[in-house]
């Protein structure tokens, strides 16, 4: 009975209405979409480095809110429980973190470490190797007789850089470098030549030329994903025979030693209290809408050219300004000003014109080059030439009047 009561409670109800003859009861709809927003997402880059020392391994032994960091291995050097900082999480690279901070060095000591690098976006990656100096810095009578005295006034005067050797590779995570992993060094190098043969040592990660994990080519660091790339350095001679690939997991050089073998007996007194520095850099952008990202992309060769206008004619109202200047490269054709120069030009031939554009009534000039510009009678109205890298020169167009009486 409830529910007959209600629905003659709502009959009565609409025959109310359309007897008042009310308006509010045509049909009708509301959809509303609340908290629409637009957030620019980040290409936050993450990275953590797993070191071994002489097949020791600097070893997170504290909390999470409390880490401390020590050697732990059977190395007599360095000496397991003590603390090392060459290991450290994920994080922003902020507060001194450091790849490398070994300060007692000996002949025949080498390292490993194994970099992961995380980021939340599909990005490029690329990583900078500096090196910053390579100082002599003290001396002592051993490396006396087979070295100069050090210049407190020099920070590459040092012989260091020059006898530790580094190897890089692509790594899967397990710290040991199996041959079927991507060489990213170009073999054996030592810190010197690896940092200084062209200013930086510059490891490409991912770039649309190129994947240091071998994926296809424009492949870019996969978003909220781990990549590895390992380093091995040694105070001696470094040789990297390899070791077949395996599924054994992260169990590093402790376990899976020899990847790569160190040998220092060749190594005299030359380097010692010697030191270098180094800064490491890692670089990431983009991937989405960024598809031609190099991370060394080739520097554009240019050049500067100017074109001064010399007008020599004895009837006054012709000026410069009666003439427009051309040139024409590898950019087009282009007008420019009376003596200003054109910067950034791309190196290659160049061709320099003239047209009379103002009112000259009716005079004809002859046409000179000089400067750059060569003078030669089959040049005509124009002249060719060549710009190279870093050319600052200047091609001279000179008039005169002819049939003015005068000559030049």
């Amino acid at each position: 009975m409830r529910r007959i009561i209600l629905g003659l409670i709502t009959i009565i109800g609409a025959g109310a209405v359309i007897v008042s003859g009310a308006t509010g009861a045509f049909f009708s709809d509301t959809e509303t979409s609340t908290g629409n927003t637009f957030t620019a997402g980040a290409i936050d880059l993450k990275i953590d480095n797993d070191s071994y020392y002489n097949g020791n391994r600097c070893t997170s032994v504290g909390t999470p809110e409390a880490p401390e960091w020590e050697w732990v291995g059977q190395a007599l050097f360095p000496v397991s429980g003590t603390s090392c900082n060459t290991s450290f999480p994920l994080s922003d690279l902020d507060d001194g973190l450091l790849f490398f901070n070994f300060t007692d060095l000996k002949p025949d000591d080498e390292g490993e470490d194994t970099i992961s690098i995380h980021v939340q976006n599909d990005a490029w990656a690329c990583m900078d190797l500096t090196l910053t100096s390579n100082d002599d810095k003290s001396s002592n009578e051993p490396e006396l007789l087979v070295d100069t005295l050090d210049n407190p006034l020099d920070a590459w005067d040092g012989e260091l850089a020059q006898n530790l050797q580094f190897f890089w590779w692509a790594d899967d995570g397990d710290n040991v470098y199996e041959t079927s992993e991507q060489d990213l060094s170009g073999g054996v190098k030592t810190l010197y030549n690896l940092a200084t043969s062209t200013g930086a040592f510059s490891i490409v990660l991912a770039d649309s030329q190129s994947n240091a994990w071998g994926l296809t080519v424009g492949t870019p660091l996969p978003a909220n994903d781990t990549v590895y790339i390992a380093k091995a350095w040694c105070f001696g001679t470094l040789t990297t025979p390899g070791l077949a690939q395996d599924s054994f997991g992260n169990v590093g050089p402790q376990q899976r030693p020899n990847s790569v073998l160190c040998d220092g007996t060749a190594l005299g007194n030359g380097t010692q209290t010697d030191g270098t520095e180094l800064t490491l850099m890692f670089r990431t952008e983009q991937a989405r809408h960024n598809e031609d990202f190099l991370c060394n992309p080739p520097e554009e060769e240019s050049a500067t050219l100017t074109v001064n206008k010399a007008l020599l004619v004895s009837t006054g109202g012709i000026d410069v300004t009666d003439f427009t200047l051309h040139i024409v490269g590898p950019n087009g054709d282009q007008i420019v000003t009376d003596e200003i120069p054109v910067p950034n030009l791309p190196t290659g031939s160049y061709t320099v014109y003239e047209q009379i554009t103002g009112n000259v009534a009716g005079k004809t000039f002859t046409v000179n080059f000089s400067g750059v510009c060569s003078n030669s009678p089959n040049v005509g109205t124009s002249s060719s030439f060549s710009l190279n890298l870093n050319d600052n020169i200047t091609c001279v167009i000179q008039n005169d009047e002819i049939g003015d009486g005068f000559g030049s």
